[in-house]
């Protein structure tokens, strides 16, 4: 699509979350789309055990910023450089008390710590 469209008439709306989930590295993607990246959508992943004590299950999923394995300096580095119109912090479960806020009140002082 980068190469099929005209710079000046399409950007690109990037989710860093499911190229990484993917084992895509979300970094050499967002320098590909360049200052074609309008929007960055940010979130953090990890792994945590699910199941029984006995047969646990490691599975990666989402998280607050700053608490998963994703390179979130280097993402924010990248998108700063590029110019993006704005970051769309999200979050989908595993909420701190099961309170989607406390998340996102979480994952927003991260951000204000990296100057963003």
């Amino acid at each position: 699509m980068i190469r099929e469209t005209d710079p000046d008439l399409v950007g690109f709306e990037f989710d860093s979350y499911w190229p990484t989930e993917a084992g895509v590295s979300a970094l050499d993607v967002m320098k590909r789309l360049g200052t074609r990246m309008k929007l960055f959508h940010i979130n953090d992943r990890g792994t945590k055990i699910t199941g029984p004590s006995m047969t646990p299950i490691l599975t990666s999923d989402c998280m607050e910023l700053g608490d998963g394995n994703m390179d979130l300096d280097a993402l924010l580095t990248q998108a700063k450089a590029v110019g993006v119109d704005a970051v769309i912090l999200e979050t989908h479960k595993n909420w701190i008390d099961k309170s989607p806020l406390r998340s996102l009140e979480r994952s927003a002082e991260y951000l204000k710590r990296c100057s963003f």
